[in-house]
This record gives structure tokens, sequence and C-alpha cells, in this order.
């Protein structure tokens, strides 16, 4: 009961400007990989307007049901991780856990329905080096999979600890991990349109 309280009035108590939640630090590391996310995007927006019938012919081999069951399992998941934010500042820890817990669950859905989607693409012979369409879809996807990956792991790591053990700062740990895992989402909100919609 005490380490509830002791969460509780860590998470709830008013955080200075340069110690925003989640920590300079995540924020920093966030600033830096949204940098290299804008410039994966700026160079697959080149390669969409330079060869307008490479990347229309790359779609056709695309499943927009996919692509959207990849959208609905990444917003889910960050849904849930926000519910689960939510809940740990009310002092809610069992019910956080089990937020994160879903929150793991539907990023893992996320991840074998693309690891399922690459293993069919190149299967297909939509490997790299085909044409600059596929290079640009599987470094692309590629680069967010990496980021998804230890989203996940922080995810896991915090969710298994929520209500636990104590975390030296509870807000920075889990908005941080919230944080982190958001930028996965906003990072795919611009990689799916730039794949899956048709000019």
């Amino acid at each position: 009961m005490t380490d509830l309280v002791l969460e509780r009035s860590s998470a709830a108590r008013t955080r200075a400007l340069d110690d925003p939640p989640g920590g300079v630090l995540m924020w920093i590391v966030v600033a830096v990989e949204l940098v290299a996310f804008a410039i994966v995007l700026v160079l697959i927006a080149l390669v969409r307007i330079q060869q307008p019938d490479v990347f229309r012919a790359g779609q056709d081999a695309l499943s927009p049901a996919s692509g959207l069951a990849l959208t609905l399992a990444l917003v889910t998941s960050g849904w849930l991780t926000a519910e689960a934010v939510h809940a740990h500042r009310e002092g809610a820890l069992g019910r956080a856990r089990r937020l994160y817990g879903g929150a793991v669950v539907t990023g893992l859905v996320f991840v074998a329905l693309k690891s399922a989607d690459t293993i069919t693409k190149i299967g297909a012979g939509h490997g790299l080096g085909v044409d600059d369409f596929w290079d640009a879809y599987l470094l692309g996807t590629g680069f967010h999979f990496a980021h998804v990956i230890v989203g996940l792991g922080m995810l896991a790591w915090v969710g298994a600890r929520v209500g636990r053990t104590r975390f030296e700062d509870p807000e920075t740990a889990v908005a941080g991990t919230a944080l982190f895992w958001h930028m996965c989402d906003v990072a795919w909100f611009f990689l799916f349109p730039l794949f899956f919609a048709r000019s």
C-alpha cells in the first residue's frame, strides 16, 4: 500500500519545464529519431514523385487490407498505452499493468502481420535491389519495425514492473515509454499513406 501511495504522489507532482514527463533524455532521443524518420519519409516521397510508374506497380502488389490491419493493430496498442499511463497516474496499478499487457499483445499482432507481409513480399520476388519502390518499402518499414521491437521491449519491461517494484521516477519510466511508443505511431501514420494511398 505504501508503494502505491509513493508512486501516486510521485506521478501526480508538478514537473519543472526542464524535467518533462518521460525525461529530457527520452525527448531528445525521440526528437533525433523523428528527424531520422523525416529524412526517410522525404526520400520515399521523392521516389514516389520521380518514379510514379514504378511506385504504382509496387503498390499493386500491396494489400490495402493488410495495411489497414497493421494500422489498426498499432493504433490500438498506442491507445492501450495511453490508457495505461492514465491508470498509472490515478494509482490504478493493476489496471495499468493489464493495459500494458494489452498494448504488448496488440503490438505483437503488428509484428506478426508485418513479418508475414515482409516474408510474403520477399517470397514473391519483391526483395531489396528489385527496384526503388521495394528498396524504399523494405528499408522504410524495416527501420520502423526495428523501432517497434525496441518499443515493445520497453512496454513489456515497464508493464511487468508497474505495481510490483518501485521506479526511481515512475513518471519518467511510464510516460517515457509511452512517448517512444507514440513516436512509432506517428512514423507509421506517414509511412502508411506514402505506400498504400494511390495518387
